[in-house]
């Protein structure tokens, strides 16, 4: 900010309340607009389906960390074990890697399930609402089962059966949360 100012001839404080406007503009309409499921919902869970085998998915979860510079508050629990100050930021994608829902309000140190439980989306599920009937959400072991939030089985399941469900979880995850 400061090279910034001087290359424009204007105050350090310009710069950086110019920068929050526009990232808050970003935020408040850019964002909403291009992050939410899409009005055209029909070939989302068919597109799944072709990608791994799992029918009814309407998204897939998983938290990702992004490295931040030191916040100046609760600093401790941004900080991962080599030192790395971090945000957990929870995505849910799409087919084509297209982002459905992302929340980066919590710090390294909250679990994943716990950003997801504290979640609009999150909330919108428990209480009934689905993108389309039967329409579930797939996430890792991280994640507690729901009605509508497939995990996978143990890791060595022994039925034929529970083999196919976590293949099809797998290969289904693998094409979009990487």
């Amino acid at each position: 900010m400061h090279g910034i100012a001087i290359m424009h001839g204007v105050r350090k404080s310009t710069v950086c309340r110019s920068i929050k406007t526009v990232v808050n503009i970003i935020i408040d309409t850019m964002f909403q607009e291009e992050v939410r499921w899409p009005e055209n919902t029909q070939d989302i869970a068919m597109e799944f389906l072709r990608k791994g085998g799992f029918p009814c998915v309407c998204g897939c979860v998983d938290g990702t960390l992004i490295n931040i510079d030191s916040p100046s508050n609760n600093e401790e629990v941004y900080v991962d074990r080599y030192g790395d100050h971090l945000l957990n930021v929870m995505m849910i994608c799409g087919p084509n890697n297209y982002f459905y829902a992302v929340n980066a309000n919590w710090p390294e140190s909250v679990h994943d399930s716990r950003v997801f439980r504290n979640t609009a989306i999150y909330r919108r599920f428990e209480q009934g609402w689905r993108l389309f009937p039967g329409a579930v959400i797939l996430g890792d072991s991280a994640y507690a089962t729901r009605p509508w939030l497939m995990t996978p089985l143990h890791s060595n399941p022994g039925a034929e059966d529970e083999r196919r469900y976590n293949n099809a979880h797998k290969l289904t995850r693998k094409k979009v949360a990487k």
